[in-house]
């Protein structure tokens, strides 16, 4: 996985609202000008932000994308998605790149 890609179409996508209105038009083709994976793609049209985290993306990235094109944009559904009910695992919030 590439997460200086995945960084960089995540600030292009909170910064730039042209980028933002191409991706809810039609997000799987905005993404295919980048070299992304299908796992990667998945994350972000599928607003994974603990995969994205997990993947090693800067948590205040995942969380403007969230707030910017996120469906739902409630940071209560964000941190829920950041720590499922039952998971034991940290919140990956302040989580320092490999």
């Amino acid at each position: 996985m590439s997460r200086n890609v995945l960084e960089r179409v995540l600030h292009q996508l909170t910064v730039d609202r042209a980028a933002k209105q191409r991706f809810r038009e039609d997000a799987a083709a905005y993404l295919q000008r980048f070299a992304l994976s299908e796992a990667e793609r998945a994350m972000l049209t599928g607003f994974d932000v603990l995969g994205l985290q997990q993947a090693g993306v800067n948590p205040m990235l995942t969380m403007g994308f969230w707030q910017e094109l996120s469906p739902e944009r409630d940071m209560r559904a964000y941190m829920r998605k950041l720590r499922p009910l039952g998971a034991h695992e940290p919140v990956h919030s302040a989580a320092l790149k490999p």
